[in-house]
């Protein structure tokens, strides 16, 4: 494993999946980026509300104090900070997806099921089924593991059975 994606979306869930992919980017020597997506509100909205329209010069702020965050919670990391510019949420994952050329991707879930994953929807599971890499899912509260490290030129010790 290369390259680990983690995605969040600036929220205190969204960043609940950091700590879990640098924990294992480290014990795999991948190389981390994170990514946030900063949605259109006209598509977080729906198309029948009116959407003020959004200055250019705030997004952009916005943007750069997301971009200092995430640099302080995942220091060595990769960040990205991208506009959704039209695209839905995972139409601008899987382009970063192919642009970063990940093997992994990590993300934060809700873990919502029945009429709440109906009506809100997942893009969590929209990723999960689209994209062409396997997808580590992490519930809110969730412990972080530990993973075993092993040097990269140097096999794992074999079990040998004692009599």
């Amino acid at each position: 494993m290369t390259r680990i994606l983690v995605t969040t979306d600036g929220s205190e869930l969204g960043h609940g999946a950091l700590a879990h992919a640098q924990a294992l980017a480290g014990a795999a020597h991948a190389a981390l980026t994170v990514l946030c997506v900063q949605a259109d509100p006209a598509v977080l909205v729906g198309e029948f509300a009116y959407v003020p329209p959004v200055d250019p010069e705030a997004f952009a702020a916005q943007a750069q104090a997301l971009r200092a965050e995430l640099q302080t919670l995942a220091p060595g990391a990769r960040v990205r900070v991208e506009p959704a510019a039209g695209r839905t949420l995972l139409r601008a994952i899987l382009d970063v997806v192919h642009d970063e050329d990940a093997a992994l991707i990590v993300m934060s879930t809700h873990g919502r099921s029945g009429l709440g994953r109906a009506l809100l929807g997942s893009v969590a599971e929209a990723v999960a089924h689209h994209v062409p890499v396997p997808v580590m899912l992490v519930r809110a509260g969730q412990v972080p593991a530990v993973w075993g490290v092993t040097e990269p030129d140097r096999p794992a010790a074999a079990h040998t059975p004692t009599a």
